[in-house]
């Protein structure tokens, strides 16, 4: 089991090329990547979110990739004269004609787009992309083992939840009968109250007693529940992305609990409960950083 939270960086370099790869995840419903690189290797933007949905199938993945200062790939300064004299003459003729005042000096011609511009120095993307892909493979990898780690203490937490659960679920199938029991004895005591100069009769009571059971019996219902526990803790020690399988089994332990909630007639199954509730909330707020 995973986390979707984690960071991995790495630090790749060949004769021509030094690169530095982040990779930074946080939890996120479906699979979200988000890339920031050079902008001469947009080419392979397909490819680099290709090789993250190789490794990941949840999670908002923060990919950046940075050519570092010493690299011989740098970005060089271009100046257009031609189009510079175009807009000088273009500001002069509408200063005439408006009238308007002022000076047009180097800073007004600065201003204006495409006078200076950043190119990228030329580069074979195809060369390149080796580079890339082994920079970005072991900044992935770094990051699944902090991914792994963080699943380990997750998957911790929840297993204990998941004993405290059965806990209370134990309890609550040995009060069951006693249950029954306690509440035949008050309606033997009830009757003999109301009708003491009456006989009472046993097999009405008993009949009583019998459909009280079956209103408040809640077997099936703790029977499964018990199973999903423990399917709950099979998924826990699953390699790969289980998280949107362990929501659906949160979602079922929350119905048969619901459901033994509304038979109970007793303070202290109610009170069990409760706390199972509160268990599976906690449980289900950690589940939504589980891939």
């Amino acid at each position: 089991m995973q986390s979707m939270t984690g960071y991995g960086r790495s630090e790749v370099q060949n004769a021509q090329l030094q690169l530095t790869v982040e990779a930074r995840s946080v939890n996120h419903r479906y699979l979200d990547v988000a890339l920031r690189y050079p902008r001469l290797y947009t080419p392979l933007e397909t490819r680099m979110k290709r090789l993250v949905s190789q490794h990941f199938a949840r999670g908002r993945i923060d990919i950046t990739i940075a050519v570092q200062s010493g690299s011989a790939e740098r970005r060089s300064l271009s100046l257009d004269y031609t189009l510079a004299q175009q807009y000088y003459n273009a500001l002069q003729q509408l200063q005439k004609t408006l009238q308007l005042p002022g000076t047009i000096d180097l800073s007004t011609l600065l201003s204006l787009r495409d006078i200076l511009t950043v190119e990228e120095a030329s580069t074979d993307v195809e060369e390149a992309w080796e580079l890339i892909a082994t920079g970005l493979e072991e900044a992935l990898q770094a990051l699944k083992r902090m991914r792994l780690q963080e699943g380990e203490f997750l998957g911790r937490d929840l297993q204990e939840r998941i004993q405290a659960i059965m806990h209370h679920v134990d309890a609550i199938r040995q009060r069951v009968p006693l249950v029954v029991t306690e509440y035949r004895q008050r309606l033997e005591q009830r009757v003999q109250e109301l009708f003491q100069q009456f006989t009472l009769d046993a097999e009405r009571v008993s009949q009583e007693a019998i459909l009280f059971a079956e209103r408040a019996d809640v077997t099936e219902e703790l029977t499964r529940l018990e199973a999903h526990m423990h399917a709950f803790a099979g998924m826990l020690l699953e390699p790969e992305a289980v998280g949107r399988k362990i929501e659906f089994l949160l979602q079922e332990m929350h119905r048969e609990v619901n459901t033994i909630a509304s038979k109970s007639n007793d303070a202290d199954i109610s009170q069990r409960v409760v706390e199972i509730k509160s268990e599976l909330e906690r449980m289900r707020e950690q589940i939504q950083n589980v891939e």
